[in-house]
């Protein structure tokens, strides 16, 4: 069976990916949870969504870091405005110990990625919005209100956890189950009280968890740190909000690019992506030849896919419970400055990218290989990629 459709969402994933740590689709959740814990649970009498939305601007300074293993692997701190419950957002990154684009502004419809070295933009539509956040906090406080409630016999809400870190860094895949909520009493983040509800799941075999620090006057969440183990690598993405500021009224200017007139701006064009259930059946579709990794045990194939546009590439989706793990070809190379000193696949330099999407990318003659994974360490992914290699007659 062969789908074909336009992948703008896709395009919008996949070049956010570039801009920090890789992106393909983030997973849904439709979990029933129980409430648990020995803190005093209050019961929230206010509309938590309706409150979180109606905040009318914030500002803040922004920290995103991610440690493995208990070293940190990147920092990174933004001066941050945004309009909770709209994608509308500026990000201005003040210091980071990794390269990243300076400004990423988002006015709700369209997000722009901007390089100040290169003085350069990408221009991304966008087709998805974050209104739901509150929705989710919403249904997080509901999932506690439950526990204090007289009548016990309704069943609770279904939950999503709150976002790792923002649009274009994507949290790892973590099966659907049964999940505890449970409420730790408050703690102060920076001079504001805010209610710490931690998230994880019952039999705790994803090995995954989330605590978030919600206002409890605004039920804007300050603070979220996610954590989660794979291949003995332990991955902990702490986003902080300090120095916050709500109701500024924020500008529709502030999310308005105003980059250099210098600048010059991409558009990249919307690909045409076909899906397809087998293998098989993209070998049977395709001139490219199909790469054929040796996948750990216990990964499945979810899809294989091919598309064409600028670049014609193929590409295979491989998941387990708690990990996930793409192959994809291109034809188009990549400069090879930036490979990772002592790293070679079949005698070819490649580099390795860290995040929570961790990549290995090498050029074989005509083509450009990367492999990704979420949940997955780069060891295991250059194994993967080695077991590729530079086939034969491309």
């Amino acid at each position: 069976m062969v789908t074909r459709h336009l992948t703008s969402e896709r395009l919008v994933l996949t070049i956010a990916t570039v801009v920090v740590v890789g992106v393909l689709a983030v997973s849904i959740w439709s979990l029933a949870f129980a409430s648990t814990g020995t803190a005093d649970r209050p019961q929230i009498d206010a509309d938590v969504q309706q409150r979180y939305q109606s905040i009318d601007g914030v500002n803040a300074t922004q920290t995103t870091t991610i440690t493995r293993n208990g070293t940190v692997a990147s920092r990174t701190t933004y001066d941050a405005a945004l309009q909770p419950g709209t994608q509308k957002k500026r990000l201005a990154v003040v210091n980071s110990t990794v390269e990243r684009y300076d400004h990423r502004v988002s006015n709700g419809s369209m997000l722009w990625l901007y390089d100040q070295r290169r003085t350069n933009a990408t221009r991304i539509s966008l087709s998805r919005t974050d209104s739901d956040q509150g929705e989710r906090l919403q249904r997080l406080f509901a999932n506690l209100n439950m526990e204090t409630a007289t009548d016990t016999t309704a069943d609770s809400p279904s939950v999503e956890p709150l976002p790792v870190v923002p649009r274009g860094e994507q949290r790892p895949t973590v099966s659907a189950g049964t999940m505890t909520v449970s409420y730790h009493g408050t703690e102060s983040i920076d001079g504001r009280e805010a209610y710490v509800i931690h998230v994880a799941p019952k039999d705790d075999t994803a090995a995954y968890e989330q605590t978030v620090w919600v206002d409890t006057e605004q039920f804007f969440p300050v603070k979220k740190r996610t954590a989660w183990t794979a291949d003995d690598e332990r991955t902990i993405v702490t986003t902080t909000y300090t120095d916050v500021t709500y109701d500024t009224g924020v500008s529709e200017d502030v999310f308005t690019p105003n980059f250099p007139d210098n600048t010059t701006v991409r558009v990249p064009e919307t690909p045409d992506q076909q899906t397809y259930e087998s293998v098989g059946a993209l070998e049977a579709d395709t001139k490219i030849q199909v790469p054929k990794p040796d996948i750990p045990p216990g990964y499945e194939l979810t899809y294989a896919t091919q598309t064409r546009g600028r670049v014609h590439s193929v590409g295979l989706r491989y998941m387990n419970r708690t990990s996930l793990i793409t192959v994809a070809k291109y034809d188009r190379l990549a400069d090879e400055e930036n490979a990772s000193e002592g790293i070679t696949i079949d005698g070819q330099p490649a580099q390795v990218s860290y995040g929570l999407t961790t990549s290995v990318s090498w050029n074989c003659e005509r083509y450009r290989y990367k492999i990704r994974g979420r949940g997955v360490s780069a060891d295991r992914l250059v194994i993967v990629g080695q077991s590729i290699g530079c086939p034969s007659g491309e």
